[in-house]
């Protein structure tokens, strides 16, 4: 569990931050009001904290040193004061704090929310450094590691791009526009042939104040352009902010692709992302590839005599018995009403069949209740397998074997002619 040490001696600022830190997620939380109570937090026998959120100026301690503790033990730390000194600020990043944010308005504790967020999801992300100087190309992926990011680095065009193509992680780019060989525009050209705007998002870098750059750079596909003598809060802040754009076209693709009901995919992930992907599938052996469309039985009964709330409580709890059965390679789906369909991945014909005749089973012991009521689910099951990644033809052999257990009394599995 992630653990947050919180050093503040202002209580009306420590409920403040408890709070906020609630809000992101970070619940178990060790709290100090001096250097001393800071200490023997760290000592105790429940581990390290993995980040640590501290004012400078305490009773025991006014001069900051409690940023040096942390620092010492290790712990990713972000200073949040009220201390305006452009002198100590300058010191406390220079030993390595993730970031120095003053107490000068109510913006400023969300801005430290947002930014713990983050911390969170970032050792997930990739950032590539690209630049042919070793120095530089040090110093800056030192920065970027800062904020937790997964750092990777590369001193060519060419290494840069295998090094993209065998880390699918990387979500940023930061190129150097003056490199040997291959420039960063040549570079960028090949990156945005391979990958989209909301794919890999490409920051270019030059230490050379030239305007013609940054316009060809942002016409040929990146997103910013930042100095190379830019302070490492501006370069920190705009790789977040470029980041933020990757996340919200995400979270579109993905309510696009989602039913907003049960969770589960939709029609639309099944036709404009799954069979696309079907095509390169290859079969291993006896395991192939299948898939089965479910259909509830007598649902419509249940919407007109029990009403919506009760037939989505039965989609839902249905949806929840797919995923269960499912592993990460499968695809559950729901084509619409109460079809569904299931892709299963790498299982042989036997192994199908006794994965959905257990299905079928468990279905049968399952009973939903809302509104006080109660009511037994039973599902028909058609499979069909998929042959050479072809989609249409699957679909409409499953589609004739559902209807086959429909009419041989329902609740029934039809996996063959």
């Amino acid at each position: 569990m992630q653990t947050t040490l919180l050093v503040e001696d202002a209580a009306f600022f420590e409920k403040a931050i408890v709070k906020k830190l609630h809000e992101v997620g970070r619940n178990q939380i060790m709290v100090a009001r001096n250097y001393a109570e800071a200490e023997s937090c760290l000592d105790l026998p429940i581990g390290e904290p993995d980040l640590a959120l501290v004012d400078l100026t305490l009773p025991d301690a006014p001069d900051g040193e409690i940023v040096e503790l942390c620092r010492q033990r290790g712990i990713p730390t972000i200073v949040f004061t009220s201390r305006l000194d452009p002198k100590v600020r300058a010191k406390m990043l220079d030993h390595g704090v993730i970031d120095y944010v003053l107490k000068d308005s109510p913006g400023s504790l969300d801005y430290v929310a947002d930014l713990i967020r983050k911390l969170a999801q970032n050792p997930k992300i990739g950032v590539l450094v690209l630049d042919d100087a070793p120095v530089e190309l040090d110093a800056i992926a030192q920065i970027v590691s800062k904020h937790l990011y997964k750092v990777y680095k590369a001193r060519s065009s060419k290494e840069a791009l295998e090094t993209l193509k065998t880390h699918p992680d990387i979500k940023l780019v930061l190129s150097d526009y003056f490199m040997p060989e291959q420039d960063g525009f040549a570079f960028l050209k090949e990156v945005r042939r391979r990958h989209s705007r909301d794919q890999v998002v490409v920051i270019g870098m030059s230490s050379f104040a030239n305007p013609d750059n940054r316009v060809r750079f942002l016409k040929y596909g990146a997103a910013d352009f930042v100095d190379k003598n830019c302070s490492p809060e501006e370069l920190l802040l705009r790789i977040s902010q470029n980041l933020e754009f990757i996340y919200r076209i995400e979270e579109l693709n993905n309510m696009a692709m989602r039913d907003f009901l049960t969770g589960l995919y939709n029609r639309r992930f099944l036709f404009d992302t799954a069979a696309p992907q079907m095509k390169g599938w290859q079969d291993e052996g006896d395991s192939g590839n299948w898939l089965a469309l479910f259909d509830l039985d007598s649902f419509k009964e249940i919407n007109d005599e029990l009403g919506h709330d009760y037939g989505d409580a039965v989609l839902v709890n249905f949806a929840t018995h797919l995923k269960k059965m499912s592993n990460q390679a499968d695809y559950i789906i729901r084509l619409g009403g109460d079809e569904f369909c299931a892709i299963l991945r790498n299982r042989t014909e036997a192994e199908v069949t006794d994965l959905l005749s257990n299905f079928l089973e468990q279905i049968d012991k399952t009973h939903v209740r809302c509104n006080g009521k109660m009511l037994q689910i039973k599902t028909s099951i058609g499979t069909a397998r998929i042959e050479k990644g072809n989609l249409a033809d699957s679909l409409r052999n499953a589609d004739m074997r559902l209807y086959s257990a429909k009419r041989a009394g329902r609740g029934r599995l039809v996996s063959s002619g």
